[in-house]
């Protein structure tokens, strides 16, 4: 016991000393003691001329949570310096719930200062147990701890406060203000009738706190009592009705049954939306979306870039249902709109965006920032105007590579079979997703000379824009591109033999399925699967002919491929084919020919499952199990 009353009082000595790091080590080893003498050497840190030392002692304090550091913590709210004041304030907030008796109990001291940094302290914890002695405070003698307890009781929000707010507002005009926010913040029904007298009241800030807390309480009924108010003489009055009948409206869902005036509050609503209030944005556009006046649809432009994402998909919805005649003030607003916003109007357009309108994008063509000529391609090319094309061809040399993919794919949507050769010139970019846009394109024209322009692009010397072609050939899907994906089956590239038989299989209708035959001994596996794929979809009535030698396939991937088939094509006799399989020396195959077994329903092949139920593979005994299941369950 000795030596630790000493060791404390070393680190309380040590708490004078003029080096920091070691008062700063001497408040870190009191934290260590429970002591009361090492409490009150915390408390005395909060003092130290440094900031970092005050706010450790402060942290370390909150950790404790002693009695005894409560107590000394409320001496000093007594502190005649304000940072220390506040600083044990929010120490004791941060305790929280075990400071609450105590500083109930301090509400009994004769200094009003004290008592008022009491009640703040209280409200800042909203502990329910300090509802009853902040009530009481109500009726302190001193105002200041009135309006104090009165905040206080608003921040706790219990509605056993209720009664003895509705009295002190009524009784004592001085804490009126504090008394009928508390109200409003409490949110209690029971408060309405005394706000509805308080509207009366000569006052305006009385009639402007009654308005705000009714806002914050009410529903539809409380706009019919406010309403009245949003044509008061005295503006500030005026907005805070209104603002009252926009909070009741939005818990509402944005219903209001009442017309008001609110062409008068234009400039009140709009600046809402500037400064991002969540509140008016909600409800302005919601009034907006009623209303098809082009002044409102200006006043609405000039402030969308205020927007954030939440809210510009119900803009951009709004003026789209409004049609070509948004899309005219758009289109006006743009050339002198900001980057943000040129880009948001843009977004916009997209929805309303036609050839009368789109001659007005060329300006944009030649706009500074690429992100602007990429969007003004993609208009242009969904706008349908065949005179933007000489645009489009100068953005296809843009020196931005997304201005270009964007051109690119663009002239796909207005251009024709005379564009073709222009278009090729992309698949010479060095950016992939230009090349990708230029395919894009042609593909979406489609037609003779671009078949004949990807059958050349077959042999190109680069394997990748070969692949592009024939990719390409397949999503035209014209009867016209088969020949040449049949062709490009003996390609030299394997990538290009995979995807032309892909492609054949998504087009379908092909008939001479003999070189998708052939290429089930193509040196490729991949290649082998895609034909098997192909087979199975194009031919299904005699794929099985062709397909058989594949389970003799010495590439694990491609037996296991034609086992699948085999099911999907879903005639039982193909089970007499998968019967070897059943005896694969891999066990991979042997589950695959189980399930599809069970999928074909082949019971012959019940004795055979039966013996592999046994085997030491688990995955494969249990595939066997559930194979025999499911056959006994369809016959």
């Amino acid at each position: 016991m000795g030596d630790t009353i000493e060791q404390i009082g070393g680190l309380l000595a040590r708490l004078q000393s003029p080096d920091f790091y070691e008062r700063e080590e001497a408040v870190r080893e009191l934290a260590a003691f429970t002591d009361d003498e090492a409490v009150a050497g915390l408390v005395m840190a909060l003092e130290d001329p440094d900031l970092g030392i005050r706010e450790l002692a402060a942290e370390q304090l909150a950790a404790l949570r002693s009695d005894t550091a409560v107590r000394l913590l409320i001496a000093f709210l007594g502190n005649e310096d304000i940072g220390t004041r506040n600083l044990a304030c929010e120490v004791l907030v941060r305790i929280g719930e075990c400071a609450v008796p105590h500083l109930v109990e301090a509400l009994k001291t004769d200094d009003h200062d004290v008592r008022k940094f009491v009640v703040d302290t209280l409200g800042l914890i909203k502990s329910p147990a300090a509802v009853e002695a902040l009530c009481n405070a109500l009726w302190d003698d001193n105002l200041n701890v009135v309006c104090s307890a009165a905040e206080a009781l608003g921040e706790i929000g219990s509605p056993q406060a209720v009664p003895h707010l509705i009295a002190a507002a009524e009784k004592i005009a001085d804490a009126r203000l504090a008394a009928i926010e508390a109200l409003g913040k409490i949110g209690a029904a029971e408060a309405l009738p005394v706000l509805y007298r308080f509207l009366e009241s000569g006052d305006s800030m009385v009639v402007f706190a009654a308005l705000e807390s009714l806002g914050r309480i009410g529903g539809p009924e409380v706009i019919e009592r406010i309403k009245s108010f949003t044509e008061h003489d005295d503006r500030s009055i005026a907005e805070t009705a209104l603002r009252s009948i926009i909070a009741i409206a939005n818990r509402q869902e944005g219903r209001l049954a009442i017309d008001l005036p609110l062409d008068r509050f234009q400039e009140y609503l709009f600046s809402g939306i500037r400064q991002r209030d969540e509140e008016v944005t909600t409800f302005t556009l919601a009034w907006l979306h009623q209303s098809r006046r082009p002044d409102i649809i200006r006043r609405l432009l000039e402030v969308v870039d205020h927007l954030d994402e939440k809210h510009l998909p119900a803009v951009t919805e709004m003026l789209a249902d409004l049609g070509p005649a948004a899309a005219e003030l758009i289109v006006e607003k743009l050339p002198h709109a900001r980057f943000a916003l040129k880009l948001k109007l843009l977004d916009i357009l997209k929805m309303g965006i036609n050839a009368t309108l789109a001659p007005a994008l060329e300006p944009l063509v030649d706009d500074p920032e690429p992100e602007v000529r990429q969007k003004a391609a993609h208009l242009l090319g969904v706008s349908g105007w065949e005179g933007a094309i000489p645009l489009l061809k100068r953005l296809a040399d843009d020196s931005n590579g997304h201005v270009r993919a964007a051109a690119y794919a663009a002239l796909g949507w207005v251009g024709g079979a005379s564009e073709v050769d222009f278009i090729a010139r992309g698949l010479n970019d060095g950016f992939p997703d230009i090349r990708e846009a230029a395919v894009g394109a042609m593909i979406i024209i489609g037609g003779p000379k671009v078949v004949k322009r990807l059958t050349e692009e077959l042999y190109h010397s680069d394997p990748e824009r070969q692949c592009l072609a024939v990719t390409a050939l397949g999503w035209i899907g014209e009867q016209d591109v088969i020949p040449p994906l049949l062709e490009a089956i003996n390609h030299p590239e394997a990538s290009v033999r995979k995807s032309a038989i892909k492609s054949l299989a998504r087009i379908g209708g092909v008939t001479n399925l003999e070189p998708i035959v052939v290429a089930l001994s193509d040196e490729n596996s991949g290649v082998r699967r895609a034909a098997i794929s192909a087979l199975a979809y194009l031919s299904p009535e005699t794929a099985a002919r062709d397909l058989k030698f594949m389970l003799e396939d010495e590439d694990l991937w491609v037996r296991y491929h034609t086992i699948t088939a085999l099911a999907e094509l879903g005639k039982p006799e193909y089970g007499e084919l998968l019967m070897k399989q059943l005896r694969d020396e891999q066990d991979l195959i042997r589950i695959a020919a189980a399930k599809a077994i069970a999928q074909l329903g082949y019971r012959e092949a019940i004795p055979v499952l039966r013996e592999l139920t046994e085997s030491s593979n688990r995955d494969l005994a249990q595939a066997a199990r559930l194979a025999i299941s499911q056959i006994e369950g369809t016959s």
